[in-house]
This record gives C-alpha cells, sequence and structure tokens, in this order.
C-alpha cells in the first residue's frame, strides 16, 4: 500500500500530495469539481488522466478544467521521467514506461483506500498516454471505462515513422552515436518494449473504451491507431479529420464524447 508524505489542499478544490512505495515516488493532484447548491453527496466519479510524451502540464490542466465542466473529479500525477533522452536506449525506455504504469497504479490504488474513496474511476489517456492507459484498463479490472485518444500499437514501427520531434531527435542520436540502422532499431524496439500496447488490447473489455483517432495524423499513422482500434475489439470510435495537434481545436468535443461515455459507465 502507497504511503501518503504530503498532501497539500487549496481552497479553490485543488490539492497536491506526494505518494511513496518502495523507492517509488509519485507526485499527484486533485482538482475537484465545483459543489452545486442541490448537491446531496460530495463523492463524484473521478477521472484520471494521463499525460502526452512531453508532458503537458498545460493540457492536463486544460482537459482537467472541461471535466470539472461536466461534473467530474480529476487526478493525474507527474512523469516518472523525461523520454527518449540520451543515453536512454530500448531496455531504458521500457523501463520508463513501466515505472509510469507503476505509477498509475499506486495512485489508484491509494484512491481506492483513501478516507473519501470516488464510486467510480475512469482514465482517459492522450497520445503517449493513450498508450499507457491501453496497458492500464487491461490490468485493472476496477477501471469503469477509457477515453484512448490519439494513440496506437506496434511501437517499434510507428517510433520509426513518427514525425514527433523528440522522437525523430532520438533516432537521430541513435544512428550517430551507434551507427545504427533502422532494422536493427526496429529489432532492438521489438525485443525490449515488452508493454506493446498490442499486447494488452485484447484483454480491456471492449464495451469500456471510447477510441478518439485523426484522420490526419502523422505523429501516429493512421495505420498505428487502427492496428490499436483492431486490438481493442473495435470500440466505439470518434474520428476526427485532423492531425494530432491540430485536433485540439475540437478538444471540447472530445471532452464532451469521453464524459458521456465515462457517466454511462458510472455506477
Amino acid at each position: 500500500m502507497p504511503e501518503l508524505i504530503e498532501l497539500v489542499q487549496n481552497d479553490n478544490g485543488r490539492s497536491k500530495g506526494v505518494l511513496v512505495s518502495a523507492e517509488e515516488r509519485v507526485r499527484f493532484e486533485i482538482r475537484r469539481a465545483p459543489t452545486n447548491r442541490n448537491q446531496t453527496s460530495l463523492a463524484r466519479p473521478m477521472v484520471l488522466l494521463v499525460p502526452i510524451l512531453a508532458g503537458g502540464r498545460e493540457l492536463m490542466s486544460l482537459v482537467a478544467q472541461r471535466l470539472a465542466d461536466h461534473d467530474f473529479d480529476v487526478v493525474f500525477c507527474e512523469r516518472a521521467g523525461r523520454a527518449l533522452s540520451p543515453p536512454q536506449r530500448g531496455p531504458e525506455l521500457n523501463e520508463l514506461f513501466r515505472r509510469n504504469v507503476l505509477h498509475q497504479r499506486l495512485l489508484l490504488k491509494w484512491l481506492r483506500h483513501s478516507e473519501q474513496p470516488p464510486p467510480s474511476l475512469h482514465v482517459l489517456g492522450i497520445s503517449m498516454g493513450g498508450i499507457i492507459s491501453t496497458v492500464l484498463a487491461a490490468i485493472d479490472n476496477d477501471l469503469r471505462s477509457a477515453a484512448i485518444c490519439l494513440a496506437g500499437a506496434d511501437l517499434a514501427n510507428l517510433m520509426l515513422v513518427s514525425s514527433e520531434g523528440r522522437v525523430q531527435n532520438w533516432l537521430s542520436w541513435r544512428q550517430e552515436t551507434d551507427g545504427i540502422g533502422f532494422d536493427s532499431l526496429r529489432w532492438e524496439l521489438n525485443q525490449s518494449l515488452s508493454h506493446e500496447p498490442a499486447l494488452y488490447a485484447a484483454s480491456v473489455p471492449t464495451e469500456k473504451v471510447l477510441f478518439v483517432s485523426a484522420a490526419l495524423d502523422t505523429v501516429v499513422p493512421r495505420r498505428n491507431q487502427s492496428l490499436l482500434w483492431e486490438g481493442l475489439g473495435r470500440p466505439e470510435r470518434l474520428d476526427l479529420p485532423f492531425g494530432h495537434y491540430t485536433a485540439a481545436v475540437v478538444l471540447d468535443r472530445v471532452i464532451g464524447a469521453a464524459a458521456d461515455h465515462f457517466r454511462a459507465h458510472c455506477p
């Protein structure tokens, strides 16, 4: 059981805390939805947000506010570490992925055993957060539902074709430092990345999932999105006529669809 060593609560419904478990330290933030005058209970369903590759605190804050407007409490934790940075190679990336999944699980476990546990817990992940959320939904049967947004499967091939700047820089560093070609990189990543979402997708109940894709995405290409969608059993799908980042212009539509999906799976 993770131990809460710090919790600072503010009058605006926000609180920040720190959990420790063995050598792991999880920094998290909770944002409570505004209390309605006629509300008889303080317990609301809660959504766990899982961030994008670069952390995305501004995006997380915006998404959290939108979900609070839909009467959900929201929680998210900091990344376990920075990804795709020298000297990380395949094994180090896999370890970082494992720790990110572990941090989400520790946070969920503490929430369920807190003084006021949420009546239901849901997860929303965007991009890399959607990939982590797929694994999380597969191994945590008590998550009521999941919104997996702009995510894909077949990570080894995805990383070789993604237009994401951080991925491209990492590939260039590997080529210059190790003199390694794409075929060898593909083999290394296939051998190292044990948390490949395609291996977990079949364990996620299809009816739990809302899948959000972008038709013009080059960060997570269409092929990789479709592989994950197929692996999840072809769940309900919201397909946007945008790219990975331009999809932000319809953020309210995405959050509204996710909120409706979560609400439909509340007890």
